[in-house]
């Protein structure tokens, strides 16, 4: 019988996964944080926050994420209206 004295369902990390795998979940925010460039590579951490019925779920990167610079289009978008170059 459910109601106020009702034992809460706990997450688990495979729970959350199938959330995430599934789209479960009725708000998702994204955002990927720029931590410094360290020589030829940017150093970013992601992280998620998910509304899954009446709780928020927070998914964060363990360790920084370091990409090489190289791995990056990099565009000159002029006035910002439309597309003046590719940057090599």
């Amino acid at each position: 019988m459910g109601g106020f004295l009702a034992e809460k369902k706990v997450l688990t990390r495979e729970r959350v996964k199938e959330i995430v795998t599934n789209k479960e979940y009725s708000f998702m925010e994204q955002t990927v944080t720029l931590l410094g460039v360290e020589g030829e590579n940017l150093l970013l951490k992601i992280s998620f926050l998910l509304k899954y019925h009446d709780r928020m779920i927070a998914i964060e990167e363990k360790d920084r994420i370091v990409i090489p610079f190289s791995d990056f289009k990099v565009e000159d978008w002029g006035d910002g209206v439309r597309k003046v170059a590719d940057i090599e």
